[in-house]
């Protein structure tokens, strides 16, 4: 069977569905406010490194298309190459048919597939580092590799785990496992001038990160401290449920029922095609799920933090399925898994446009919070009316010409400006603490201030 050019089809008819989500619904309110990122390209951002910013100007040629598919397009080519690197790396610890269905668990994946996949966030460039880096520590480990080649891969990895941090900074657990592994399984690499050259190629790239909070006080890290916490007075088991559930969903169900049936057969002895690497698989995984579920009891946190760590997850439950490929139950867990995620994707954006009945609140001063269907939503209808209302107070007297828009916090000043502030060019400023209204503390400042009158 040739997986090559299945795995060609696979990206052709998945980012199709990935198209359609992505010109269909409008931004998110994570989504305007990276956008707002990229209209002024900085070293780091108030809450993350600009690799997201970066992407969006690729994606919108740099800011001549400003639609929703043109801003989403960079999460989309990113969730094709990441289909083909998982793929590549399935083949390279196993067979041709492992990295397929490595690339089916990816593509079935709510998080891999939609959130980092077609919405455009931080996660979408940091998932395509994240499999780069797992490929060349792979190959790095292979003992047929000649030194040459390994001494080409050592800087190759420096330069995709710096991108990965530049991108997230979860990328940091890239560095943490591959560590661990050598330190508990491979001890001889630490003597390899390469490795200690492709941390400090790492630290060379990053280095921006933190050039910009010396400049700005440090400001990311002290958001980042007060929101975070490793200890506190009692455990919160909501949030513990909402980290574990959550993750749970964002997987696909289906996909984690399998992880952990994957992890149960590892712990039993009972794939026989299991990777020599596995322990490193093992090692880019658990630490990063088991610091968020900690850090869950403690602090809010959410669910796709941890969503690089079911990257090797998925390549170790490929490994498990690929044989058990002449099993009736193969091909049921995986078209099962395919059919929920096709159903959930038609289902919400079909649901985001035509829910018949509001699910937030009915408070008035509240109204419709809580309602994630309104936030991809009706922006483009209320920018028309809104612009209305505007015109009407000008010629009532009510409103001066060119007066500002205010708002308090990062959402929903992010909307206000991507759809009606921009476009009817109107300025927007933001005004309280800058833990509120984050990086437009920053566009504050290249834009005209208030005025008297």
């Amino acid at each position: 069977m040739n997986f090559n050019k299945k795995i060609w089809s696979l990206i052709i008819l998945s980012s199709m569905l990935r198209i359609w989500v992505a010109a269909t619904l409008e931004l998110g309110n994570d989504e305007v406010y990276y956008q707002a990122y990229a209209r002024h390209l900085q070293w780091n951002y108030f809450d993350h490194p600009p690799m997201v910013a970066v992407l969006i100007r690729l994606s919108t040629l740099n800011l001549y298309f400003q639609n929703e598919f043109f801003i989403r397009l960079g999460s989309i080519l990113c969730a094709a190459t990441g289909t083909w690197l998982i793929f590549l790396i399935g083949r390279r610890i196993g067979q041709p048919r492992t990295g397929w269905i490595a690339a089916i668990l990816y593509n079935t994946s709510f998080y891999t597939s939609i959130i980092a996949g077609t919405f455009i966030l931080p996660d979408s460039p940091q998932v395509v580092f994240w499999l780069m880096s797992m490929y060349f520590m792979i190959g790095i480990l292979d003992y047929r590799t000649t030194i040459k080649k390994q001494q080409f891969e050592f800087v190759l990895l420096g330069i995709s785990i710096g991108l990965c941090i530049m991108s997230k900074i979860h990328g940091v657990f890239l560095w943490l496992g591959f560590g661990a592994y050598i330190l508990f399984h491979r001890r001889d690499l630490l003597k390899l001038p390469m490795l200690w050259i492709s941390g400090i190629i790492s630290i060379g790239i990053i280095y921006p990160i933190y050039y910009w909070n010396r400049l700005n006080h440090f400001i990311t890290y002290n958001y980042h401290e007060g929101r975070i916490r490793f200890l506190g007075s009692s455990p919160d088991l909501d949030r513990v449920l909402q980290q574990v559930l959550g993750s749970v969903f964002y997987s696909n169900p289906i996909n984690f029922v399998m992880y952990v049936i994957t992890i149960w057969a590892i712990i039993k002895g009972k794939i026989n095609r299991l990777p020599k690497v596995y322990p490193l698989l093992l090692w880019l995984s658990f630490p990063l799920i088991l610091v968020l579920f900690w850090t869950s009891m403690f602090s809010e946190t959410l669910p796709h933090w941890s969503g690089p760590a079911y990257l090797s997850l998925m390549l170790l439950a490929a490994c498990w399925l690929d044989e058990k490929t002449e099993s009736p139950a193969y091909g049921k867990w995986l078209r099962t898994a395919g059919w929920l995620y096709v159903s959930v994707v038609v289902i919400g954006v079909s649901g985001i446009h035509y829910l018949p009945f509001r699910i937030g609140s009915a408070d008035e001063k509240k109204l419709g919070k809580g309602d994630i269907t309104l936030d991809m939503y009706g922006w483009h209808s209320f920018a028309v009316s809104f612009d209305s209302l505007y015109r009407a107070d000008l010629a009532s007297g009510h409103m001066k010409e060119n007066a500002a828009i205010l708002s308090d916090y990062w959402f929903p000043a992010g909307h206000l400006d991507h759809y009606y502030g921009i476009p009817y060019h109107h300025n927007l400023l933001a005004m309280g603490p800058v833990n509120d209204i984050h990086h437009f503390a920053w566009l504050n400042q290249r834009r005209p201030g208030l005025k008297r009158g």
